[in-house]
Formats: structure tokens, sequence, C-alpha cells
């Protein structure tokens, strides 16, 4: 009697802790986290990438993926698939250092994001999360909600800046420090070019 007593209180415990792990992990859930970069991909296999490998089975490598359904085309720089299930990862790798910030450029991470609704498109599989590669550091970015609806809402708003030629800039530090257009054409930076160089501020800010 007594043993069974014990068994049952262990059996509750457990499961009270089990139940305490699913709550907790439901409110704390991630939507992504920075790592040491690597390219290891482990349980997954090459089926994509960017540019032609030189090896065999690899004839859709390097073509340009299409999504009717988004309207959004890209060539990600590699895509893995589970060995076993059907999940498919983008990984997009960036050739600059990421250093202490804490989050991805905003540019890279709704390029990112695009891949996602590309992906879900042409593989027809929603990929859970991908990988934003730089040289020191990368992030396990999570396929959310609330990234799709940014770039949907961006990619919208690109469409009708092409359409009827107005758009409404945003500039900012953040944002502005490393595009490529920051002091030079772009009309809304406020960096100023002295013998070829920027100087430290941009789009403003100091």
């Amino acid at each position: 009697m007594f043993g069974r007593f014990v068994w049952a209180d262990l059996f509750f415990v457990v499961l009270l802790l089990g139940l305490f792990l699913v709550l907790y992990f439901r409110k704390h859930h991630w939507s992504m986290k920075k790592v040491v970069s690597s390219n290891k991909m482990w349980g997954y296999h090459l089926i994509y990438a960017d540019q032609k490998q030189g090896r065999k089975n690899e004839k859709d490598f390097g073509k340009l993926l299409y999504s009717a359904e988004f309207e959004l085309q890209g060539k990600p720089d590699y895509i893995y698939k589970k060995r076993i299930g059907k999940g498919v990862v983008p990984v997009e790798l960036k050739s600059g250092l990421i250093g202490e910030d804490p989050v991805p450029h905003k540019g890279d991470l709704l390029q990112l994001g695009a891949y996602f609704l590309i992906l879900e498109d042409v593989y027809k599989v929603r990929p859970k999360f991908g990988r934003l590669i730089y040289q020191d550091y990368m992030f396990i970015v999570k396929n959310s909600k609330a990234l799709r609806k940014e770039v949907q809402k961006t990619t919208k708003e690109m469409r009708e800046m092409l359409i009827y030629g107005v758009g409404k800039a945003k500039p900012s530090f953040p944002t502005c420090r490393y595009c490529v257009c920051n002091g030079t054409v772009c009309t809304h930076s406020g960096t100023e070019i002295i013998g070829g160089k920027a100087n430290e501020s941009s789009c403003g800010e100091e």
C-alpha cells in the first residue's frame, strides 16, 4: 500500500513538472537567438544552393525561386531539408560582422522572412526557422507571424512605390548606417561626404 502511494505521488509531481515546462516555453518562446556562427546542420541535407556546386543531382541549384502566391522571388544561399520529415531551412550568409548587436540588420531579417514565404509556396511546407550567418555570429530566426506580417507590409509598400512613384522614407541611424546609398545617392541621408569618405553621422542622427 505504501509503495503504491509513493509511485502515485511521484507520477503526480512529474506530471506537474511537465505541465510547468510546457507553459514556461509557451510563454517564453524565442523569435530568434544569437549564437556563434556555424555551417553545420545536423539531421539535414543540402537540397539547394544559389550557385552550382559541381556535384550530381544539382539541376535546380542556382535557379531563381518564384512564389506566385506572395509575388516574391529570390535565391537563398542555401536550403536544407530534414533527412526525416519535410522541414526545410533557408540559410543566408553575410560577409560582414554583427559584433555586439543583439539583433540582425533589419534588411537581412526581412530578406530571410521573404525566403520563408517563397519556400512555403515552392516546397509546400512552411519553414519553422532559418539562419542568418555573419562572420562572427549567427541568428537562428523563427518564422513568426510578426515577421511574416512585416515582410508582407514592406513588400506592399515597395510595390506601391513602384506603381505610384511615391514613398515615405523612414531614415534612422540603425537602418541607414549599413545602406550602400547612405551618404551617396540617398536624398534622405544627412551624411556629408568629405574627400570621398563619409563621416560618422548618418540620416541626420548622431
